[in-house]
């Protein structure tokens, strides 16, 4: 094997130190990025190269060397570990662990664009890099989608420290490769452009730059040269239209045009600040700007066909306690995540649901059923036998009067017949009720989205792996557990994100210090539920990074979930539609693309919402 004489030389099978290339993986301004094997420790190594014009100026090498060793004493879990610094035959390069995974460039390809639940993901690890980093007086100078990798296990990582500097540190003097060196134009801020001082706040208007594309789907400033971009970035206002015509929330809006102001006192002036906006996003409200969020359109509300009034959170609140709506909204209560795990684990009584633990297991593995048996619980388990026909009438499409037992069980079949036995049983026999909140319309929203995950798998003629309908079931049980751990905390959740019209699952992150998803997963784990009912709903609310590498289960899940808000079964408590119409959804069409039968998407579709015009409620 042999050892590259300069930057051109280097190709799979030369050795750079004691490493040996095995292939380029990136090329950018500043040099390439080559996969290489580190035969010592048996493990693969990512290695950036520096462009000639870089690595022949010593003041540069001296310079990058320290802020090199200085990155390299990092230890974050969001940031990309240094292994080692190195010259060799007038090539410098850099060693940094090879993580396999995508970076948020991918997403941009693929035309996706965060929901603010996915912003909120991003963000919370890219300003925990960042502010590591700073901490250490470092400040990275080249924050950008490419530069944020996904690995294995949904972790954010930073990379790419080339152009990092140490605060405190005279700038280095120019090279030929100036023009690369301010960063990358869609992302650089303006005093970079203007080689005037930068600190935190240039990384902190560089991620507002990234965080806008990829939520806007596009640049916040574009054109067909550098200089055509760069201009934009110190002279063009900041740009609100795109970001209205996406309907992004005002609240993120105002956070973006904070991070993107041009002169650096206009911006957050710490992570912290930042840190502090991002945990009240949907409040964060930026006078300068206020006016003209107003012209916002307004975000699609859920529309209950119940007849509960707003007052009664549409039937989630019981009577005697429809007094707190004189106070829910002015509440001022703050709950850590400490104190809501703790409060779940000293609890000494048990949770309402406890009872229903051993039920719901079952479901995980539901049985064929007997005849008998279900014909039996027609008889003895309240309100069963009306569900079971309302439900086989909509099937079937057929009068009350053509009904009875045995044509009921076989329109419904066995197992689904026996499913929905065991759930009114434990509904009527187990699960305790609540003084303040009558779950009924949560259930009649999870009883829908579990039926229509099984009817998407009948039409599509689906895998199965059993595990659909209680998946569909309980997949907002956490609110149950958030409301009976602080029931008022709760409340206020829920009116506010109603009168305010705001996402539910982010006020019960500020409110309780969880959301009902992270509490589920908690719950859920702590009662043995399989690996596969946690993961899916956890990522319903919380999705993974790369929607491709979701289980089926999940996006049926995701997609029924919309479904049923959007021809209003129950009520779950979020007042937003989802973003996008069912019938758009990324999740929606992958579980179309899994079929095993000749279906027409535009069809499946259209026969889907004129069927379910006709679902029962069913509790």
């Amino acid at each position: 094997m042999s050892e590259p004489t300069n930057y051109h030389d280097i190709v799979p099978g030369t050795h750079l130190g004691h490493y040996i290339v095995s292939e380029k993986i990136a090329q950018g301004g500043m040099g390439a990025v080559f996969k290489a094997l580190e035969p010592a420790l048996e493990r693969y190594v990512a290695i950036k190269v520096l462009r000639p014009e870089f690595a022949l100026d010593d003041e540069y090498i001296q310079n990058f060397q320290e802020e090199a060793r200085a990155v390299a004493a990092l230890r974050h879990p969001n940031i990309v570990p240094i292994y080692y610094i190195g010259v060799e035959n007038q090539i410098a390069f850099y060693a940094m662990a090879y993580i396999e995974g995508e970076n948020f460039d991918d997403w941009i390809e693929n035309h996706r664009r965060f929901t603010p639940e996915e912003a909120l993901w991003f963000m919370s690890q890219a300003v925990s890099a960042l502010a590591a980093a700073n901490a250490a007086n470092i400040i990275h100078l080249d924050i950008k989608p490419a530069n944020f990798l996904i690995d294995r296990s949904n972790t954010i990582m930073l990379t790419d420290f080339g152009l990092a500097k140490k605060l405190g540190r005279p700038e280095i003097a120019q090279t030929s490769g100036e023009r690369e060196a301010f960063g990358t134009p869609a992302y650089v801020a303006p005093e970079q452009i203007t080689r005037d001082n930068t600190d935190q706040r240039t990384d902190i208007y560089s991620l507002g730059a990234t965080l806008y594309h990829l939520m806007v789907g596009q640049p916040p400033f574009d054109g067909t040269t550098v200089e055509d971009i760069v201009w934009g970035h110190l002279d063009k206002p900041f740009p609100l239209k795109p970001a209205l015509d996406q309907q992004l929330p005002a609240g993120w809006i105002n956070l973006l045009q904070k991070m993107m102001e041009r002169k650096p006192e206009d911006r957050f002036q710490n992570y912290e600040e930042l840190s502090l906006a991002l945990a009240n996003v949907d409040q964060f409200t930026y006078e300068h700007y206020a006016k003209i969020i107003e012209t916002k359109p307004a975000r699609s509300l859920v529309t209950p066909r119940s007849g509960y009034s707003k007052e009664t959170l549409h039937g989630l609140l019981r009577r005697s306690t429809e007094v707190w709506t004189s106070t829910g909204t002015n509440a001022n209560i703050q709950i850590s995540r400490r104190g809501l795990l703790e409060a779940l684990e000293t609890r000494t009584e048990p949770l309402a649901i406890e009872p229903m633990v051993k039920t719901l297991l079952q479901l995980c593995n539901p049985g064929k059923g007997r005849y008998d048996d279900i014909c039996m619980a027609f008889e003895k388990i309240p309100n069963f036998r009306d569900a079971a026909f309302g439900l086989a009438k909509f099937m079937a499409s057929v009068e009350d009067n053509e009904l009875n037992d045995e044509n009921v069980i076989d329109t419904l079949g066995l197992v689904r017949a026996n499913s929905l036995a065991l759930i009114y049983f434990s509904f009527r026999f187990e699960m305790r009720g609540s003084v303040n909140f009558d779950w009924n319309p949560l259930w009649n929203h999870q009883l829908a989205v579990g039926l229509a995950m099984d009817f998407m798998y009948d039409a599509l003629n689906l895998r199965r792996d059993g595990q659909e309908f209680v998946t569909g079931l309980i997949h907002d049980i956490g609110k149950i557990i958030l409301a009976e751990l602080f029931p008022f905390g709760y409340f206020c959740a829920l009116e506010q994100a109603m009168t305010r019209q705001e996402s539910l699952i982010l006020l019960e992150k500020e409110i309780l210090g969880m959301n009902h998803v992270e509490i589920a997963e908690v719950w859920l784990t702590k009662n043995l539920f399989p690996k596969e009912v946690i993961e899916s709903i956890h990522q319903h609310e919380m999705p993974a990074a790369n929607p491709g590498q979701m289980p089926l289960m999940t996006h049926a899940l995701i997609s029924a979930n919309q479904f049923c808000k959007e021809i209003g079964i129950g009520y779950s408590g979020n007042p937003l539609l989802g973003e996008t119409p069912w019938a758009e959804m990324e999740s929606t069409a992958i579980v179309w693309q899994k079929r095993r039968r000749d279906y027409d998407y535009d069809d499946f579709v259209s026969d889907f919402q004129e069927q379910f015009k006709l679902f029962p409620d069913l509790i």
